[in-house]
C-alpha cells in the first residue's frame, strides 16, 4: 500500500509540473494569459479541523472558473483515520465554486472501506487563499460514515 502511495504522489507531481510548463499557442491566448494573473498550474496545502494535505490545482480556464484539485489527505475523524487522494472538480465564478469529485484512493483503517464521492463549496479569496466545505460520502456498504471538513488553502 506504501509503495502505490508513493508512486501515486510521484505521478501527481511530475503531470502538475509537465502541465504547468505547456504554453499557449496563439500569441492572443498567451496575452490574456499572462493579463490576468493565474498561473495555469500550482501547488496547494490546506488544513482544517480534522484533516491536513498537500496537493496540486490545475486551471482549465482563462481565470480560475474551472479548475480541478488533486491532493493527499490525512483525516482523523472519529475512531477512523483516513488516507485518501481526491480528485475535486470546482466550477463557477473567481470566487464562488461548487466542488463535486471523487476520490481515487481511499485508505481507511475501518473493516470495511469502498470508494467515496465528493461535494461542497468553495470560496477563493485572492489568488492565493480559499476555503472549503466538503462532505465525502461512501459508495456501497462501508463502516465509516460520512466526513465532514472545513479546511483553509493557500496555493503557492
Amino acid at each position: 500500500m506504501k509503495k502505490i502511495v508513493i508512486f501515486l504522489v510521484v505521478m501527481l507531481f511530475s503531470s502538475v509540473f509537465s502541465f504547468a510548463d505547456e504554453q499557449p499557442k496563439s500569441a492572443n491566448s498567451e496575452t490574456q494569459a499572462s493579463s490576468t494573473g493565474w498561473p495555469r498550474a500550482s501547488f496547494i496545502m490546506h488544513a482544517g479541523f480534522i484533516d491536513i494535505g498537500l496537493g496540486a490545482k490545475i486551471r482549465f480556464s482563462q481565470e480560475n472558473g474551472v479548475y480541478m484539485t488533486a491532493d493527499l489527505r490525512y483525516q482523523i475523524f472519529q475512531q477512523y483515520q483516513y488516507i485518501r487522494i481526491p480528485a475535486l472538480f470546482y466550477f463557477g465564478g473567481n470566487n464562488l465554486h461548487v466542488i463535486v469529485g471523487f476520490t481515487v484512493l481511499n485508505a481507511v483503517d475501518a473493516p470495511t472501506a469502498s470508494g467515496e464521492v465528493a461535494a461542497g463549496l468553495n470560496f477563493d479569496i485572492g489568488r492565493h487563499f480559499g476555503i472549503d466545505a466538503l462532505a465525502f460520502a461512501p459508495v456501497g456498504s462501508a463502516d465509516n460514515g460520512p466526513s465532514l471538513m472545513l479546511d483553509f488553502r493557500y496555493a503557492f
